[in-house]
Parts: structure tokens; C-alpha cells; sequence
């Protein structure tokens, strides 16, 4: 009798437990929603020199992507407008100011993992490292891409899920990009 009670309770708790959950899916290191908007600074040691702002202006399904149209607005110059397009392999900018290009430029690999690299052209992409930045818009785990033509200098950019670029600093040069502030759109 007490083996068929204690039988029966553990299959009732096993009934009863809980199923489990989905793998979640990979985080998206770029801003996908319409009227996210993103600030940003460029700096010169720590003076600030300029800012400009990018807003998400249209959001679309296209080619097996999400196709994320990006207005910048430097203040006194025309905004530029460019498209990146965010799948399950990453971001690549699929447009420049209106002009489709060519050839995609991949910017970020995903699902990103350090040591992935990637060539656009004479270019070296490569993700070097996860870190915590800190930046006036915020505290941000981000993954570190470096790139390179081939010379001396190397563009280091840190991408951070649901934002995208939040920080961006050249070798041999003073000048950073940094993220002042992030406001999610609807």
C-alpha cells in the first residue's frame, strides 16, 4: 500500500512539474523597433565635439530579414539614411542613402562568439572579446569587434543586444563614439 501511495505521488508530481522552458532565442545586437532612437557623442579625449542622433524610421520583413531603416541626423548637415538588414546571421547594411549596395557589408556575426572573423573586401572583421562598457548612455555587456584594411589602424566597435553600436574608438586617433542616451521606440 505505501509503494502504490508513494507511486502514485510521484507520478502525480511529475504530471504536475512544470515543462521545460524553450531555449530562448538569440539576442538581436541591434535596435529593431520603430522610433528607437539612439544619441551619441563624438569625443576628442574628453571633450565633446559633436553628437548626432540615429531613429529607426521604418521596420520591414525582406529577403529573410528584418530590414532596419536608420536616419542620421547630424545637426546642420543632411541626414543620412541607411538600411541594415538583422537576420539570424547578424547585421549587414544592405543600403547607403538611398542606394542598395552591391554587396552586403557584414558588420556583426551572429550568434556572436569570440574568435569569429569575417572579410568584407580588404577588410578583416573580427570579434575579440565580451566586456562591460560604460558609457554615458548606460552600462552595457557588449561584444568587441575589431577591424582592419591592412594598415596599422583598426576600428574596435562594442555592439550590445537590442541597442547595437554603443561604443567606437579608432587606433592611433583621439576620437570616440559613445552612446549618450537610448529611448525605445513602440
Amino acid at each position: 500500500m505505501l509503494r502504490t501511495l508513494f507511486a502514485l505521488t510521484a507520478a502525480s508530481a511529475a504530471v504536475a512539474a512544470p515543462a521545460p522552458k524553450a531555449k530562448e532565442k538569440d539576442p538581436v545586437y541591434f535596435t529593431t523597433r520603430l522610433d528607437d532612437k539612439r544619441e551619441y557623442e563624438v569625443r576628442s579625449g574628453d571633450k565633446v565635439e559633436s553628437t548626432y542622433t540615429d531613429l529607426v524610421t521604418q521596420v520591414e520583413k525582406a529577403d529573410g530579414a528584418l530590414h532596419v531603416t536608420i536616419t542620421r541626423d547630424y545637426p546642420g548637415s543632411r541626414a543620412f539614411v541607411t538600411v541594415i538588414a538583422v537576420s539570424a546571421e547578424g547585421l549587414h547594411r544592405v543600403s547607403s542613402n538611398g542606394k542598395a549596395l552591391d554587396t552586403p557589408i557584414q558588420l556583426f556575426k551572429a550568434p556572436p562568439k569570440v574568435g569569429a572573423t569575417w572579410k568584407w573586401g580588404a577588410m578583416t572583421y573580427g570579434i575579440v572579446g565580451e566586456e562591460e562598457v560604460d558609457v554615458p548612455g548606460g552600462k552595457y555587456k557588449a561584444f568587441k569587434v575589431e577591424s582592419s584594411g591592412g594598415g596599422d589602424s583598426k576600428t574596435v566597435q562594442w555592439f550590445a543586444p537590442g541597442i547595437g553600436l554603443v561604443k567606437q574608438s579608432e587606433t592611433g586617433s583621439d576620437t570616440t563614439i559613445v552612446l549618450k542616451a537610448f529611448t525605445p521606440g513602440k
